[in-house]
């Protein structure tokens, strides 16, 4: 099993290296993995219908993604979620890189980071 983090990653990477010659900018992606409880669904009225997710790891996913540039990878998650994410199978393409006790803004106690792409 993989995040699908890491097929997105892969796949920045393959059309990066399919393109190089044609187009002089790459494509770039941050990205970032929470886990917990969220609410979804469609939110609105007849003239205007959104489908949207909230909850404190949509939050803090997006808070995570925000970061990524400080930490200069292109994405990352929790020490938590990717601990949780193993016991349930997950199995990393690589090593990955931990951060203990990292600043993310909006978040109040320093949170260890596992890079997924650096």
């Amino acid at each position: 099993m993989r995040y699908a983090v890491d097929d997105l990653m892969q796949g920045a990477d393959d059309w990066n290296a399919g393109h190089r010659a044609a187009v002089e900018l790459k494509l770039r992606i941050g990205a970032a993995v929470a886990s917990g409880r969220l609410i979804f669904g469609a939110v609105g009225d007849e003239s205007r219908l959104e489908y949207t997710v909230i909850g404190d790891a949509v939050n803090l996913a997006a808070k995570l993604e925000k970061v990524t540039k400080d930490q200069k990878v292109r994405a990352h998650t929790t020490g938590e979620t990717y601990d949780v994410a193993v016991t349930q199978c997950y199995t990393p393409p690589d090593t990955k890189d931990r951060r203990t006790a990292q600043t993310v803004d909006g978040v109040d106690e320093p949170a260890d980071l596992v890079v997924l792409a650096a």
